[in-house]
């Protein structure tokens, strides 16, 4: 095997989280007499710092934005699921003594409710959070976080998201890094900043992984190495 650990990024990565996230941002905004579209939030909102958008937007308090967009997503995870094989690869990994992590951004109060409803709570080792941290991704301090708490080296790991800010957090921690590509994120990334990043790999279905990882095959297709 490639690896030991194989640690995965959650929003975009194991959830189809991302037109959650525009729509959370959309009511957030409203709340404040804000109306934009998908493409405006997606533009103006996403991956960027929440001060910033407070202040592009007139609204005073940072915290105040993000606590409305978290009420939000709670509300739109109700009806979130898991991205097709996504549980069987990780059900794959463990079945072959991979340690597995989940490294996010979200607040631990969001995830641990969001957990339970995908049937996720033995599908990980550790859980690293925005509040495990002082700095976030692509800050390698979350990488190195899991890394302690898994007791393993980072060329032990590879760090599986599908942002920029994954991929530098996890060279900037010293693993191998693969980014997620599938075609309907075209919406919110663009290809071509994420692909000059330096991942690894590129992979745009789960049913990759388990070749990447140097595990017997699903039946399914082989990663693509850059």
């Amino acid at each position: 095997m490639k690896y030991r650990a194989i640690l995965f990024d959650f929003d975009g990565t194991l959830v189809p989280s991302l037109p959650l996230w525009a729509k959370a941002f959309q009511a957030a905004l409203r709340g404040h007499g804000v109306a934009l579209t998908e493409e405006e939030v997606i533009r103006a909102c996403f991956f960027r710092d929440w001060a910033a958008v407070a202040a592009d937007h007139g609204i005073a308090s940072a915290d105040e934005l993000r606590l409305a967009v978290e009420r939000g997503l709670r509300e739109a995870f109700l009806d979130a699921t898991l991205f097709p094989l996504a549980r069987a690869v990780i059900d794959h990994c463990r079945a072959h003594g991979l340690q597995t992590a989940l490294v996010t951004s979200a607040p631990r109060s969001m995830i641990d409710e969001v957990i339970p409803r995908l049937a996720l709570e033995d599908a990980f080792d550790f859980r690293i959070c925005a509040d495990d941290v002082a700095n976030h991704k692509p800050h390698p301090e979350p990488v190195l976080t899991a890394l302690a708490a898994l007791e393993r080296q980072p060329h032990e790991a590879i760090m599986i998201g599908d942002s920029r800010a994954d991929i530098l957090a996890g060279k900037a921690a010293g693993t191998a890094t693969a980014l997620f590509l599938p075609e309907e994120h075209s919406r919110f990334h663009c290809f071509d900043t994420l692909r000059a990043c330096g991942p690894d790999h590129v992979f745009v279905d789960h049913a990759e992984l388990p070749a990447l990882f140097g595990l017997p095959q699903l039946g399914l297709r082989q990663a693509v190495d850059l």
